[in-house]
């Protein structure tokens, strides 16, 4: 994944808990879209399905409102991470190309810091 190939020695879960936080802008579209799009493994989408979500919208409902995946039956450090991981990606490709990359760096601001996000500027 090419965005992968970008954020090459960058650790994304290094700070806040191990939480990794973006700014999500969906439509209602891809908020209607169910969570198959997201493309998760068997574990974390069975995960949400058996918490009762089925769509990307009611996912991002829940995680807005506070919902701490850990509390899910099932769903572990591994699992969050691939589902905060694949909801992140699932944004990301839906802004339009010329908007990617300052995502990314916002992104990386928010969760490294400045300094990060300048050498990511830099590539």
């Amino acid at each position: 994944m090419e965005i992968m190939n970008q954020l090459d020695g960058v650790n994304l879960h290094e700070k806040h808990g191990s939480q990794f936080h973006y700014q999500l802008f969906l439509s209602q579209a891809m908020c209607d879209a169910s969570l198959e799009v997201l493309d998760l493994g068997v574990r974390s989408y069975h995960c949400l399905k058996r918490a009762g979500y089925d769509t990307v919208g009611d996912l991002v409902d829940a995680l807005s409102n506070g919902v701490d995946l850990k509390s899910i039956r099932n769903c572990g450090k591994t699992s969050v991470r691939e589902i905060q991981e694949h909801l992140f990606m699932y944004q990301y490709y839906s802004l339009k190309p010329e908007k990617r990359n300052q995502y990314l760096i916002d992104t990386v601001e928010y969760n490294l810091g400045r300094a990060r996000a300048d050498e990511l500027r830099a590539v």
